[in-house]
């Protein structure tokens, strides 16, 4: 149960930062914390940046960030989801993250900024999420995005979004989604596979706290399938996946486990464990050197899914 060294160093420096006590602090509170704590920004110029004002799944105005790395008029698009519990992060959290992947593939990254929980519950956010991958898709040539090579990524609560907005439209009978990335990401709200209790007070996510986000974001009983994606009955046709997991994490286990219903019913899944890293090792890609090295690994087995190079 040994931190990699390079991100034990890192951590180093948020040691003196407040905890985020997501079982006695108002979520408001933590947001406030959130933005006092922002990574700093990587190198990692884009030929654009774009903001992007689009209807969410309520009708209402949602924000989106375009990454453009190159010039090319016509690239793949990633439509990524942002982790945080589904109750906290935003397209800032995670820009450098949202750039690393950009200069990795050379596709197109849009970053989605879905409504979060407690204010608004399930299923908001997926609503967003599938309201922002549709609209994407629609409006590929507008964007310089080839909607033909859509993709879906996402990490923990993002990385849950993206598996659900590939089972909706699956429900609706759109094919437009061609792969998905998925890190570390919620699939069970039972919260019973043994890596919960393996790494329950491991640092960045203790299972108290996962708790607490899923009361926040799924308050009702029991969780809808859309949600707690791993008791979804049929996850059948769903796009290939890479999916990556923490190996001291709380949600390796399900994650894992995930990965292999979808293998037993055909879905070809590629699936990599991060040795001595955290839950929510990918924000630190501009930090920790590994950690830079693990997602480049995790987008070259995208290329493989798809038979042919990205970008």
């Amino acid at each position: 149960m040994q931190i990699h060294p390079e991100m034990a160093t890192v951590l180093e420096q948020f040691k003196d930062a407040p905890p985020m006590d997501f079982v006695n602090t108002p979520v408001p509170e933590i947001r406030k914390l959130m933005d006092h704590m922002a990574f700093p920004p990587g190198n990692l110029p884009m030929h654009e940046v774009r903001e992007l004002g689009i209807p969410g799944g309520d009708g209402q105005g949602m924000k989106l960030r375009l990454y453009r790395p190159s010039t090319a008029q016509s690239a793949p698009v990633m439509v990524y989801f942002h982790g945080g519990g589904w109750c906290i992060g935003t397209l800032d959290t995670h820009d450098n993250l949202c750039r690393h992947l950009a200069r990795i593939t050379g596709m197109n990254v849009v970053s989605v900024d879905y409504r979060l929980a407690p204010e608004h519950v399930f299923p908001a956010a997926l609503d967003d999420a599938y309201a922002a991958t549709r609209w994407v898709a629609d409006h590929g040539a507008e964007l310089n995005c080839d909607a033909s090579q859509l993709m879906v990524a996402g990490d923990s609560a993002g990385g849950n979004l993206a598996i659900a907005t590939c089972l909706r439209a699956k429900e609706d009978g759109w094919k437009g989604i061609t792969q998905q990335l998925l890190f570390y990401p919620v699939c069970d709200s039972r919260m019973d596979a043994p890596s919960h209790g393996l790494y329950a007070q491991m640092p960045i996510l203790t299972r108290e706290a996962m708790a607490a986000m899923w009361r926040h974001y799924h308050p009702s009983a029991p969780a809808h399938p859309l949600a707690s994606i791993m008791q979804y009955p049929d996850v059948a046709g769903l796009p290939p996946a890479v999916l990556v997991t923490a190996e001291l994490d709380i949600l390796r286990d399900e994650g894992e486990d995930f990965a292999k219903r979808l293998q037993q019913v055909g879905v070809p899944v590629s699936t990599m464990r991060a040795e001595g890293m955290l839950h929510g090792f990918a924000n630190f890609s501009t930090l920790v050197p590994t950690v830079a090295r693990l997602l480049e690994a995790a987008c070259s087995r995208l290329r493989n899914h798809s038979g042919r190079t990205v970008g």
